[in-house]
C-alpha cells in the first residue's frame, strides 16, 4: 500500500519538475530578451550618432580645405591678372612685328616687281633686235668688215652682250621666284598677323573676364560687413609681417655692419664710426619738404578712422594716394633700396632706407625698376602704377616708418601736390 501510493506520488513530483525545466521555465525565470533588444538599439543609436559627428567633421575639413582667405583669392586674382597683362604685352608686340614684317615684305613685292619689268623690257628689247636682225643680218654685220681686229673686236663685243642677256634673263628668272617667295610669305605673315589678332582679342576678354572677378570680390568685401572684418584681420596681420620683416631688415644691417668692422680689424684698419647723424641734416630735415611719390588724390588717411557704413574703427600706417594707372612713381628722397619683391598683403613692394633710420614703402605697383641694394636719388623715376585695387583701398599705398614705428606721411610731404578727399578721420 505505502510502494502503491509512493510510486504515482513520485511520478506526479517528476512530472512537475519536467513542467517547471521545460515549458513553463519562462514563468519562473528572469526575462532577457528585451533588455538585450533595448541595448542593441541604444548601441545602433550610438554607432549612427557618431558616424554623423564624423560625416560633419569630415564636411568641416573638407569646407575648410577648400575656403580661401580673402588675401589668397585677391593674389591669386592679382597674379592672373598680371600674367595676362604680360601675355597681352607679349601678344601686343608680337603683332606689331608681324605688321612690320607684312610692311617689309609688300615692299620687297615692289622691289621685286619693278626689277622683274625692268628686266622684262630688256629682254623684249633684244629679242626684238635679233628678231629684226635674222641669220641674214647677222652675216652682213660679219662680213661688213675687212679687218680681222675689228671682226674679232667684234665677236668678244657680241659674246659679252650675249652674256650680259643670258644673266639678264637669270635675273629675271630669280626676280620671279623671289615674287613668288615674296607673295607666299606674305600671305604666311598676313595668316600669322591673323591669328596674333584672335589670340589678342581673347587674351583681351580673359583679362577684362579677371578683372571683373576681382572687382565682384572687392564690391562684395565692400558691401557686407563679415567679409570687411575679415578681410581687416588679414590686413593687419599683412603689417605685422611688414613689421616682421622691417625687424628681419635691421638685424641683416647689423649683422653685416659687425662682420665689416670684423673684416676691416682683419686687414689691419682702423675702425672709424660713423657719428650717429644729427637732426640738422638729412631725411630728418625734410619734414614737410617732400615729394610725394605720386601726384593723386588721398583715399585714406594715416591714423584711426571709423568705416562709415559698418561702424568698424581701423588704423592705417600710411595713406592711399590715387593715380592713373602707368603713373610714374618716385623716390621721395635719397636712399639704398633694401626690399623690392612681393610681400603678401601689400603686393609689390619698395622699400627705401633713408637713413638715420626713416624708411619709406609704396606698395600697389605695376612695376618696379630698381631691385635690392640699388641706390637712388630724389626724384628718381623707381616704378610705375598698376590699375588694381587694394582690399580695402585704392591707389598707392605709401608709407614712412622711423625704424618699425609708423609717421603720419602727411607730415613729411609737400601737401600743396596731393588733393585731400579722404574722410571719417578720427584723431589718433
Amino acid at each position: 500500500m505505502t510502494s502503491i501510493f509512493r510510486r504515482p506520488y513520485f511520478s506526479l513530483c517528476v512530472l512537475l519538475l519536467a513542467i517547471c525545466l521545460g515549458g513553463q521555465r519562462p514563468c519562473f525565470a528572469a526575462e532577457p530578451a528585451p533588455v538585450n533588444a533595448k541595448i542593441l538599439e541604444e548601441q545602433k543609436r550610438i554607432q549612427r550618432l557618431k558616424k554623423g559627428i564624423e560625416d560633419q567633421k569630415s564636411r568641416v575639413q573638407t569646407t575648410n580645405k577648400k575656403e580661401n582667405s580673402l588675401l589668397t583669392e585677391l593674389e591669386r586674382l592679382n597674379g592672373h591678372i598680371q600674367s595676362e597683362g604680360d601675355k597681352l604685352s607679349h601678344l601686343k608686340k608680337d603683332l606689331n612685328k608681324h605688321e612690320e614684317q607684312i610692311a617689309q615684305k609688300q615692299s620687297e613685292a615692289a622691289q621685286a616687281i619693278t626689277a622683274k619689268e625692268q628686266a622684262k623690257v630688256h629682254i623684249k628689247k633684244r629679242l626684238n633686235s635679233f628678231y629684226r636682225m635674222g641669220e641674214i643680218g647677222m652675216m652682213n654685220v660679219l662680213f661688213s668688215t675687212s679687218k680681222l681686229p675689228d671682226l674679232l673686236a667684234f665677236r668678244e663685243y657680241f659674246d659679252a652682250l650675249l652674256k650680259r642677256d643670258q644673266e639678264v634673263i637669270r635675273q629675271y628668272r630669280e626676280k620671279v621666284e623671289t615674287l613668288e617667295k615674296t607673295r607666299l610669305g606674305l600671305q604666311q605673315e598676313k595668316q600669322a598677323l591673323l591669328e596674333t589678332i584672335t589670340k589678342v582679342k581673347g587674351q583681351e576678354e580673359q583679362l577684362a573676364t579677371t578683372r571683373n572677378e576681382r572687382m565682384r570680390l572687392l564690391q562684395k568685401v565692400k558691401t557686407e560687413k563679415k567679409l570687411y572684418q575679415l578681410a581687416l584681420q588679414e590686413l593687419e596681420g599683412a603689417a605685422d609681417r611688414l613689421t616682421n620683416t622691417l625687424e628681419l631688415l635691421k638685424a641683416e644691417a647689423a649683422k653685416e655692419a659687425r662682420q665689416k668692422e670684423v673684416r676691416a680689424k682683419e686687414s689691419g684698419q682702423k675702425t672709424v664710426r660713423k657719428p650717429t647723424p644729427s637732426n640738422t641734416k638729412g631725411f630728418a630735415t625734410q619734414k614737410g619738404r617732400l615729394p610725394p611719390p605720386v601726384p593723386g588724390t588721398v583715399t585714406t588717411l594715416f591714423g584711426k578712422s571709423v568705416q562709415k557704413k559698418f561702424g568698424i574703427t581701423t588704423f592705417a600706417n600710411g595713406i592711399d594716394i590715387k593715380t592713373a594707372p602707368g603713373t610714374e612713381i618716385t623716390a621721395i628722397y635719397d636712399g639704398k633700396v633694401i626690399y623690392a619683391k612681393f610681400l603678401r598683403g601689400y603686393g609689390n613692394l619698395l622699400i627705401i632706407d633713408h637713413g638715420q633710420q626713416y624708411l619709406s614703402l609704396v606698395s600697389r605697383a605695376a612695376k618696379f625698376f630698381k631691385e635690392e641694394g640699388d641706390t637712388v636719388t630724389k626724384g628718381e623715376v623707381v616704378g610705375v602704377m598698376s590699375d588694381q585695387e587694394g582690399l580695402l583701398g585704392e591707389g598707392l599705398h605709401f608709407e614712412i616708418r622711423h625704424g618699425t614705428k609708423p609717421e603720419n606721411p602727411l607730415q613729411w610731404i609737400n601737401n600743396g601736390k596731393l588733393t585731400i578727399k579722404a574722410t571719417s578721420k578720427t584723431p589718433r
